[in-house]
């Protein structure tokens, strides 16, 4: 059997908003039978990095409120939190370091927020959504990846 891995990240700058960008990931496995020739192999890496790249692009063009002014926007202009709060700095950098010790990917982890929450990036989640996360990452994050 041969494992294949593919992982696809863009970044785009948020327009009228200083110092902002926006960025979305994916990552995919197939799995391919012994013995299958190098061409093929190539073959079904292309696929799966042209359906990758379409995903991010999609993701990335969809529409979506970007706040104005960073985490602090105004209360409704996030993701579909009712509060309109963020989530905090201590909850960000929980996540990082759970999803680290963890052994998760950046990409894993991109790939799970979209999943649970839609949201690309961590910046993007509410405060309950954080949390939310927080407790995925303790209990079962290696489940969901």
């Amino acid at each position: 059997m041969v494992k294949l891995s593919a992982s696809i990240s863009k970044k785009l700058p948020v327009p009228d908003v200083e110092f902002s960008s926006r960025s979305c990931s994916a990552a995919i496995e197939a799995e391919l039978p012994s013995g299958t020739k190098s061409a093929e192999v190539r073959a079904r890496l292309k696929q799966l990095y042209a359906l990758l790249e379409l995903a991010v692009d999609e993701q990335l063009n969809s529409p979506r409120q970007i706040p104005r002014q960073g985490r602090d926007a105004q209360p409704g202009t996030n993701n579909g939190s009712a509060t309109g709060r963020r989530a905090s700095d201590a909850q960000i950098k929980a996540i990082r370091a759970i999803a680290h010790d963890r052994g998760l990917s950046d990409s894993r982890l991109h790939s799970l927020m979209q999943t649970e929450f839609d949201a690309c990036h961590i910046e993007e989640l509410s405060i309950r959504q954080a949390s939310s996360l927080i407790t995925i990452l303790k209990h079962d994050g290696k489940a969901r990846r």
